[in-house]
């Protein structure tokens, strides 16, 4: 990676860290899309590294033990979502994985912009996790279906916390699943460590973002990072 990538890099980085800081999600859907067109060989491995690092800050600074009992469901389908992961990352190509995983989140962005609701039950947290779980693993873009469903029932605040746990455990693993699959060699792994400082950065920039998302922000947030995320993802594979 030459210094001029590396700058561009770490200044995405600074801004998705400190978006999902602030919110709870997001840094995937900030970073993956811009980093596959500046360095590719960043995803899967590297990114989700770096987004498992904001993570365990996120949850440090949010979530308690009252936000993990209704996380479970959601938990238990990322279980089943990186199994699922797992088995097409061995039969089929990156490329149309992708452009499947942005086509799902763009129709959830639809849907929720034309008014549709869905109501936060077990069953459709579990939904939300599989689809998360396949979608975080590929293409690390494993916040916006949780996301997607918790902002239609969350305030900012009630948000940060349950989506700390959620992005944490969910990090953890895919990074899991992305060893077994052997994408953790010698330059992935220092590719992971040179995102970290950015990462440190944004942690603390995310001081001043989360006020503003408290006045009100969240939904447009979460809906206007999900599209654009997904739809740079499906035209970078297409194009």
């Amino acid at each position: 990676m030459s210094p001029g990538v590396y700058l561009a890099v770490c200044v995405v980085l600074v801004v998705a860290s400190t978006v999902q800081s602030s919110a709870g999600f997001g840094h995937g859907l900030v970073a993956a899309p811009v980093l596959r067109l500046l360095h590719p060989e960043l995803l899967p491995g590297p990114i989700v590294v770096a987004g498992l690092a904001v993570a365990i800050g996120v949850a440090r600074r949010n979530s308690t033990r009252a936000d993990l009992p209704e996380m479970v469901p959601a938990l238990s389908g990322r279980v089943v979502g990186n199994g699922v992961a797992l088995a097409l990352l061995v039969v089929l190509s990156d490329r149309g994985l992708s452009i499947a995983i942005g086509a799902t989140v763009l129709a959830f962005v639809g849907l929720r912009w034309a008014g549709v609701g869905v109501p936060r039950t077990n069953r459709s947290l579990a939904g939300a996790g599989v689809v998360s779980g396949v979608g975080g693993t590929i293409a690390a873009l494993g916040g916006a279906p949780m996301a997607l469903l918790y902002e239609q029932h969350a305030s900012a605040r009630n948000f940060r916390g349950p989506m700390g746990w959620y992005t944490l455990f969910g990090g953890s693993l895919s990074v899991l699943t992305l060893a077994l699959a052997g994408e953790y060699d010698a330059d992935a792994i220092r590719d992971a460590a040179l995102l970290l400082p950015p990462i440190a950065v944004g942690s603390y920039l995310s001081r001043w973002g989360t006020p503003l998302l408290d006045r009100g922000y969240l939904r447009p947030l979460v809906l206007g990072l999900s599209a654009t995320s997904a739809a740079l993802l499906v035209a970078g594979e297409i194009l």
